[in-house]
C-alpha cells in the first residue's frame, strides 16, 4: 500500500487539534545569578540571532549577555550606560530586544524614551560594544520589532501607543492607538494599564500583533508599506491572557505567549482559540515569564521574577521559592 500523504493545509489542521501541553518537555536552560532567587538580575525580554544563539540584558548592570543553548554560559557582548538625567543617574531599563536582518541588536530603553542598537561588529566577548541611540520619542518604550521594509515598531506601554521609524531610525511617530484600559488587581491596590506591550510581526511581516497585558488580550494590527496605519482590531480575549507579554509565533503559526500575572505559558491559535501549554505556582519554572523566542521548533522563555499574582511567594517576595531570573527551555 502506497503512503497516505496529508495536504499543508490539512496537516497544519491536524497539529492544531491534536497539540497535547502535557508533552513539551520544560526545563531550565540558565539561571542568571544561581546564589539569589531575588531580583538582583533583572532581564525582560530575551533574542536569538541568525545562528540560533540567545541575547538578554540586564536592567541592573547593563550587560547584554550572550547564551548558548547548546552550552549555557553567560557572555558579556554589550553594556547599556546609566545616563545623568536632571542630576540623577538613570538605568535604561531595557524591556525589548531585537535583531535585524543585518544582524544588528536593537534595545528598548524605556528609561530613556529611546530605541538603542548595538552593531553586530561591536557584539564582542573581547571588546563589549556600548549600545548607542537609534531612534527617540518613544515615550515608555517597551515591546519591539521589524516589517518587511525594515520599519521599526515599538510600543509605548501604558499611553498605547505604537511608534514607527525607518530602517534609519531618527525621532519616531506614533504609528497607531491602543484603546486606554485600567483594571484593579485581586489585591485592590495595583492598578494594570499597560494596553501596548510585547509585540511580534507575523511570518509575512505585515501583519503585526500586540498584547494587551490589561485587558488579558492580543490586538492585530495591518501595515501597508509607508502609508498611514489601519486601526489595532481585537484578534482575542481571555482569561487565560492575564498579564499577556512577550509573543512569539511558532513554525505552525500557533502565537505563543508569556502570560506573566498567571505564571503561565498561552497558546493563541489563528482562529483566536486560547489554552495552556504550561502553567505553575510560585516555585516556578515559571517565575512572572515576560518573553518568548524560537530557535527552530524549541522555545526560550525569560522569567522576569516579579512578585505579584501567581508568582507571590508565601514571604510576600520570591526570595524563598523558585529560581529567580532565568531562562526557561520548553521542548516539543
Amino acid at each position: 500500500m502506497k503512503p497516505r500523504f496529508l495536504s499543508a493545509s490539512l496537516m497544519l489542521g491536524v497539529l492544531l487539534t491534536a497539540f497535547d501541553a502535557h508533552a513539551v518537555k520544560v526545563s531550565l536552560l540558565i539561571d542568571f545569578d544561581p546564589s539569589s532567587a531575588a531580583q538582583t538580575v533583572i532581564v525582560e525580554s530575551i533574542a536569538a540571532d541568525h545562528k540560533g544563539l540567545l541575547y538578554a540584558c540586564d536592567r541592573v548592570s547593563g550587560k547584554v549577555w550572550r547564551v548558548d543553548p547548546k552550552n549555557p554560559k553567560l557572555v558579556v557582548v554589550g553594556r547599556v550606560q546609566e545616563r545623568e538625567i536632571n542630576g540623577k543617574k538613570v538605568r535604561a531599563n531595557v524591556s525589548g530586544i531585537v535583531f535585524n536582518q543585518a544582524g544588528d541588536l536593537y534595545l528598548t530603553a524605556g528609561g530613556f524614551g529611546e530605541v538603542l542598537r548595538i552593531r553586530s561588529r561591536y557584539l564582542d566577548a573581547d571588546e563589549p560594544g556600548i549600545a548607542q541611540t537609534f531612534a527617540t520619542q518613544t515615550e515608555g518604550a517597551n515591546g519591539i520589532d521589524f516589517d518587511g521594509n525594515g520599519n521599526l515598531y515599538v510600543t509605548g506601554g501604558r499611553n498605547g501607543r505604537v511608534y514607527r521609524t525607518g530602517p534609519e531610525g531618527g525621532k519616531a511617530q506614533v504609528f497607531a492607538q491602543v484603546p486606554p484600559q485600567i483594571r484593579l488587581l485581586p489585591d485592590g491596590i495595583t492598578e494594570q494599564a499597560t494596553t501596548a506591550n510585547g509585540i511580534v510581526f507575523d511570518k509575512a511581516r505585515t501583519t503585526l500583533y500586540i498584547t494587551d497585558t490589561a485587558r488579558g488580550a492580543i490586538w492585530k494590527l495591518s501595515v501597508g508599506g509607508n502609508g498611514p496605519a489601519n486601526q489595532p482590531a481585537l484578534m482575542t480575549q481571555s482569561a487565560l491572557l492575564e498579564g499577556a507579554d512577550g509573543p512569539a509565533f511558532d513554525y505552525l503559526g500557533n502565537l505563543w505567549v508569556a502570560a506573566n500575572e498567571r505564571n503561565a505559558l498561552v497558546l493563541v491559535q489563528p482562529d483566536g482559540r486560547v489554552f495552556d501549554i504550561h502553567k505553575n505556582d510560585s516555585k516556578g519554572p515559571l517565575e512572572f515569564p515576560t518573553s518568548v523566542v524560537f530557535v527552530d521548533a524549541t522555545a526560550y522563555v525569560s522569567n522576569f521574577d516579579t512578585p505579584r499574582r501567581d508568582n507571590l511567594a508565601a514571604d510576600g517576595k520570591t526570595s524563598i521559592e523558585g529560581i529567580g531570573a532565568s531562562i526557561i527551555k520548553i521542548a516539543p
